[in-house]
């Protein structure tokens, strides 16, 4: 099973926030999303417990393409790819960024 440890974007605890499009563009680089999206193995997202926020902006520049492309906007399809291990108040903000996505016009969707 494939991983994404967020926590290489935190600097050891001292990013307590993942925001901003941009910077969920160059983690989807980063993290090589376009591969990791046609896997068949699931992916395990791991956000460490220091972390308290990751914003809507930064889980559409992740993760949108995912989501409107590979899994066609069917959202239990992709969270059964994509399962992410994080405290709760983080798991409502994925899910907030999944409404976000699944909200906006499909030109609106970068990259």
């Amino acid at each position: 099973m494939a991983r994404i440890e967020l926590k290489d974007l935190t600097g050891n605890g001292r990013v307590h926030s993942l925001s901003g499009q941009e910077r969920g563009v160059e983690a989807r680089r980063v993290f090589n999303l376009d591969l990791l999206d046609r896997s068949v193995d699931p992916v395990t997202v791991d956000v460490p417990n220091d972390l308290d926020a990751i914003s809507p902006s930064f889980f559409q520049g992740m993760f949108a393409r995912s989501l409107v492309e590979v899994f066609e906007r069917d959202q239990d399809r992709f969270l059964e790819h994509y399962s992410f291990r994080a405290p709760t108040h983080v798991l409502a903000q994925v899910h907030r960024g999944i409404m976000a996505v699944l909200t906006r016009r499909p030109t609106q969707v970068a990259n």
